[in-house]
């Protein structure tokens, strides 16, 4: 990697965290290095043998998701299995602090930036020159993978999913509810269910990046079905945040708080506890996506869910669905090397298998990204969110921060957003401030400070 590619790379990661979080993530990833990625399956990382001659690779990917994980983990331990030459070393990552890009920067100044990664801030690392355009033979295994500065960089690991509500479904049989076909008709059965002693809503705000769903949602609804270059605008200073679209999203959101929808204290409760309020019946519905699923079933194989989106106030249903430039990603360094590039494709010919690729489908209840059909053993539920998909009646959209080129978000402004809303939520900050905040922090980020 040349000069210049490095002294972005120092800039990426100066904007993406200050020195305490550095620290604070170091010290957290030397504490679980030696530890197994995922229980019960062994420590991916241990070495062969002396006399043997292995090709190494380094893989790391978002860890926050336990489905998400298993299933990876799954395809990487079969592959282990069937190419003894190749040694994996699964590096941890915590998501503890401010969310998964930031464990990737400081893997990059810990010169330990893995070989093959799941990328999701494509356009931030692109620009970095820390990422090598995907082999032509993996490309040719999907069809449209959108480009960032005109090169594909990442092999999708699935078709974008919606994200909606997860509810008990016994519950609503009880309370004689049914899926809401407008806002306000969801408000409604909110009031219903808390009049029946049971939280409407459990929003999983110890995980930052948690805080995501619901605001996705008031920004698809108020701000991105109205313009979908909004970012750009932000970016070139002719729109605010304190314009009346993010204002609207946010006086929506703070409702479901003022009226107490929400579980209390949701800034103690993490993503995978909330499974445990909903099968418990403390509450009844959760923001999320069809990946929760597996989680649910494993829980309590009894539990009877059903799943919605929240259509807007005049019924239409809005949800995240097109193409990203996400998924697997290779690194500069690691594509430099012809062996160990040549490994990587392998691997992920292997991943894509048909014998492989169901096993990564099946764990995280998410539908196939490749061209080739994929014999997936599907739920209702699955279908029901493939009819969503390919309903010509439903919008979809881009979420914020998935936008590139021109429309990207400054780097590290996501997370900084969401902490601001988990501010105004909890009261701490009011709604001008809030949004000046937010304009400040895209400014300020834009700027490279």
């Amino acid at each position: 990697m040349g000069p210049n590619s490095r002294t972005k790379g120092w800039s990426l990661k100066h904007s993406l965290r200050n020195v305490i979080s550095l620290l604070l993530a170091l010290t957290l990833i030397l504490t679980t290095a030696s530890c197994s990625a995922w229980e019960g399956m062994g420590n991916l990382s241990d070495e062969l043998p002396a006399d043997s001659e292995a090709i190494v690779v380094s893989i790391t990917f978002a860890m926050g998701d336990s489905a998400h994980q298993k299933g990876i983990q799954t395809v990487i331990n079969d592959y282990k299995k069937s190419h003894l030459n190749v040694q994996i070393q699964v590096i941890n990552n915590t998501q503890q602090a401010k969310g998964y890009a930031d464990d990737l920067a400081l893997l990059d100044a810990m010169d330990s930036f893995p070989d093959l990664m799941e990328m999701r801030d494509t356009q931030m690392f692109a620009d970095a020159g820390l990422l090598a355009e995907l082999p032509v033979g993996v490309q040719e295994l999907f069809g449209d993978i959108p480009q960032v500065n005109g090169k594909v960089y990442t092999a999708p690991l699935q078709v974008e999913m919606p994200q909606g509500i997860i509810y008990d479904k016994q519950l609503f049989r009880r309370l004689q509810l049914r899926e809401p076909s407008t806002y306000a008709e969801f408000l409604s059965l909110c009031e219903t269910i808390k009049q029946a002693g049971v939280s409407p809503l459990v929003v999983g705000g110890k995980d930052l990046w948690h805080m995501g769903f619901w605001i996705t949602h008031f920004l698809l609804d108020d701000v991105y079905a109205f313009d979908s270059t909004w970012n750009r605008k932000r970016n070139s200073g002719t729109v605010s945040w304190t314009d009346s679209g993010p204002t609207q999203a946010l006086l929506d959101l703070k409702e479901l708080w003022d009226k107490e929808y929400v579980v209390p204290g949701f800034m103690n409760v993490s993503d995978s506890q909330t499974i445990g309020y909903l099968t418990a019946g403390k509450a009844a519905m959760l923001m999320s996506g069809p990946w929760m699923f597996t989680q649910l079933k494993q829980a309590d194989p009894g539990f009877d869910f059903g799943f919605f989106p929240v259509p807007d106030r005049k019924g239409v249903v809005r949800i995240v669905g097109l193409p990203l430039p996400a998924g697997w990603a290779i690194s500069a360094q690691a594509a430099a090397d012809p062996d160990k590039l040549r490994t990587i494709d392998q691997f992920l010919q292997f991943f894509y298998s048909a014998e492989e690729y169901p096993k990564y489908l099946e764990a995280t209840s998410s539908l196939p990204a490749t061209k080739e059909p994929v014999q997936v053993e599907q739920s209702e539920i699955m279908n029901q969110v493939q009819a969503l998909l390919s309903n010509p009646d439903v919008v979809k959209l881009r979420s914020m921060e998935n936008f590139w080129g021109d429309d990207a978000i400054p780097a590290g402004f996501r997370n900084e957003l969401y902490t601001l809303v988990q501010d105004f939520l909890s009261g701490s900050l009011s709604l001008r401030q809030t949004l000046e905040r937010a304009d400040h922090a895209w400014e300020a980020r834009q700027g490279g400070n």
